[in-house]
């Protein structure tokens, strides 16, 4: 059979039906492959091993600073599903090639239309099938007035795009995911030397969502989480 370039084959060819090694299609079974000790997807004629792994979110708490040491948070209203129409930090899953933080800057820039720097790491959430890397970000300056926000020009994954005080930031509902929350109430905790990353802090950890009748809740078992 022909053998994926990688292992990022589309779901559409993991089958454990038999396909003609003629047509070029792996021929999947669902086994343990030899060296390994679970079960996966393995092409029966030529070994190929399709590997699922969880998938790397990393994401930007963007601040902007006026002069008078004022801060204001970038969020974004999400304009695709899931939660669509709720608010955010920027964050999406990482791409090849690419660091942690370059992808919170891409991501800063894709949703947001902004340039952030990023700096300390503020979190690390373990969640079911992946894993979300935070920074701490400053936001590029934009205007010559020290004293207005660089203006933002959200993409096609964003309704729009906005500057928010610590005491002004949307309610617990119209966030997009529990994690936004657990992240600026972190954030908002910090002082302005340790978002800056002149001074160190523990980042938070925190691990495991599981949705039932009322919503997202932490899962009660193994919970680690960092408080300051």
């Amino acid at each position: 059979c022909a053998t994926p370039a990688s292992s990022s084959s589309s779901s559409s060819a993991l089958s454990s039906s038999s396909s003609s090694p003629m047509s070029g299609t792996p021929r999947f079974i669902r086994c343990t492959p030899p060296g390994d000790e679970r079960e996966r997807d393995m092409c029966g004629d030529c070994g190929f091993v399709n590997y699922q792994n969880p998938k790397v979110v990393v994401g930007a708490i963007p601040v902007w600073t006026d002069s008078s040491g004022v801060q204001r948070v970038l969020l974004a209203k999400r304009a695709i599903e899931p939660r669509v129409g709720k608010w955010g930090f920027p964050q999406g899953f990482m791409e090849l090639g690419e660091s942690t933080r370059e992808g919170a800057a891409r991501e800063s820039m894709e949703e947001a239309g902004a340039v952030v720097h990023p700096g300390p790491l503020l979190a690390v959430y373990n969640l079911p099938g992946s894993v979300q890397l935070l920074y701490m970000s400053t936001v590029g300056a934009g205007h010559e007035d020290p004293d207005l926000p660089p203006q933002v020009d959200c993409g096609h994954e964003s309704l729009e795009a906005g500057f928010f005080t610590w005491d002004e930031l949307p309610e617990e509902e119209e966030l997009a995911f529990p994690t936004v929350k657990w992240a600026l109430d972190y954030a908002s905790a910090l002082t302005p030397a340790e978002m800056r990353g002149d001074v160190g802090f523990v980042p938070q950890q925190r691990t495991k969502l599981i949705f039932g009748p009322g919503g997202f809740v932490e899962e009660t078992t193994n919970v680690q989480t960092t408080t300051r």
